[in-house]
């Protein structure tokens, strides 16, 4: 698996320049803006914490938290490229296949993706909890065992919050230039990313896929790495953040070049889509089936992950590929 670390080398001097490359990157791809529900660090050099600003709160975290838990595998993906060892339970019955180096007997099972195990997470007197917005509900009882985190991304300003959230674990765990370095690689690889789609001039639909219908949205997280941060042309202009059923006749309307699919089915380990839905003599009349550009996306990579260091990488490389 290509790690996005493996790049790290030939990017040495960025350590130096980091500060110009980010902010020509960042310009080709999104105006970064400071929203209240992206998570914002704020050291406090007198002591040995830092207090985080989230969507359920503040919390002061100590630096270098022993017994990490995380419900989010997108943050698990994140500390692993950063080096971080410190991660004790997650929920292991929904690990993606690229990290599956964490399946394994040192890892307590947390619980599932909606519903932490409270009694299995205490015995580990964790020192940091993070969680997303598909935990939120628990956020009060798994306060209680440990400072708790909410690092769940904005989808109105995706990039710029993802970015929140790799230098707020940078910060915490002592790896602020790592989380750098590693920000500045990916800024380059979206502002490549970009060009090609605008070059391209290609447009897309992002389908996602679950017990037999297919939906799509401008606003979800997949649609808005696809469409936002990396510049694809959107098929629908007028789609917004109502979903819209993905019928035969609405992509026939829309005819778009590339049609994306995530399938929560499979991700979530109920079966696969059935893709004889996307032989229907309608969607035959697209130019992404006559194209050959019907995607389908890793499920786990987008559906059970996403936010990651890593990820995002493995998400352009994907986009990349069915744009050439």
């Amino acid at each position: 698996m290509k790690k996005i670390f493996s790049l790290l080398a030939a990017t040495t001097l960025l350590t130096t320049l980091a500060g110009c490359d980010q902010k020509s990157a960042t310009s080709d791809a999104i105006t970064p803006a400071t929203t209240q529900t992206q998570s914002q660090p704020t050291a406090e050099p007198e002591t040995n914490t830092v207090k985080v600003d989230h969507p359920q709160g503040t919390t002061e975290v100590h630096k270098n938290p022993n017994n990490v838990v995380t419900f989010d595998f997108g943050t698990l993906d994140t500390l692993d490229a950063l080096g971080v060892t410190s991660v004790r339970a997650l929920p292991t019955k929904s690990i993606p296949a690229y990290l599956s180096k964490y399946a394994n007997d040192s890892i307590i099972n947390a619980g599932n993706m909606k519903q932490p195990d409270l009694e299995a997470i205490k015995p580990l007197n964790p020192e940091l909890i993070i969680i997303t917005g598909r935990q939120g509900k628990s956020y009060e009882s798994l306060s209680e065992v440990a400072p708790t985190l909410n690092l769940s991304i904005n989808n109105k300003l995706y990039l710029d919050s993802f970015k929140k959230n790799v230098l707020t674990l940078g910060q915490i765990f002592g790896k602020t230039e790592q989380a750098e370095n590693g920000l500045a690689v990916l800024d380059k690889k979206i502002a490549e990313s970009r060009k090609k789609a605008e070059a391209s001039g290609q447009s897309a639909i992002v389908l996602v896929h679950y017990n037999g219908k297919l939906s799509a949205s401008a606003t979800n997280g997949y649609a808005t790495i696809i469409h936002q941060v990396l510049g694809v042309k959107k098929a629908d202009t007028n789609l917004g953040e109502e979903r819209q059923s993905g019928t035969p006749d609405y992509l026939l309307e829309k005819n778009p070049d590339i049609i994306f699919i995530v399938d929560r089915n499979e991700a979530i380990g109920e079966g696969k889509m059935d893709r004889s839905l996307m032989e229907d003599d309608k969607i035959k009349q697209t130019n992404a089936f006559r194209k050959g550009k019907i995607v389908y996306l890793k499920p786990d990579l987008w559906y059970l992950s996403g936010g990651g260091l890593e990820n995002l990488s493995l998400q352009i490389d994907e986009i990349n590929t069915a744009i050439q």
